[in-house]
């Protein structure tokens, strides 16, 4: 836990150091609506697909800065999904936003099972988060130069939901 609290500092000083740039680019940058759908459409069509390897009726809230996408509440399950428009063996890591992890172990603390499924366009992958497998580099990255968790690839599973083990 103490290793987790640091590396949370650390995110925390990243966002703190660069949070007037942000505020600035917000003004310049709006809310990009065309990749949001994009991103629901690829939820949209690995939901049936968990709701079969889970055994589970993942619900979504549709609010746009949500942060993670389903949850089971009665069986204390939650997906995060990702995206990818490269393949998954294009780059050695895969990112994640400091905050989104943060959060996964919040649930964790409280009795959920966390996931990150990340949708290359080759394949789909997964990891089950817990406090000792999320060790991860930190990197300003992304669309806002936020900072985000570098998860190598080949630290994923390949999922298939008709061969899916918890």
């Amino acid at each position: 836990m103490k290793y987790f609290i640091s590396r949370f500092l650390t995110a925390f000083d990243f966002m703190k150091n660069y949070i007037f740039k942000i505020i600035s680019m917000s003004g310049k940058r709006s809310f990009n609506q065309y990749l949001w759908n994009i991103g629901k459409q690829i939820e949209d069509e690995l939901l049936p697909k968990i709701n079969t390897a889970f055994d589970c009726e993942f619900e979504r809230s549709d609010d746009v800065f949500d942060i993670i996408d389903f949850k089971d509440n009665s069986k204390k399950k939650a997906v995060e999904v990702k995206g990818r428009r490269n393949p998954s063996t294009q780059y050695p890591t895969t990112i994640i936003t400091c905050g989104k992890l943060t959060e996964a172990l919040m649930k964790i603390e409280t009795g959920w099972d966390v996931y990150f499924f990340f949708v290359f366009t080759d394949k789909t992958k997964y990891i089950k988060i817990d406090k000792d497998n999320c060790e991860w580099d930190i990197k300003l990255t992304g669309t806002n130069h936020l900072p985000h968790y570098l998860i190598p690839v080949k630290d994923l599973i390949d999922f298939d939901e008709n061969n899916f083990s918890q």
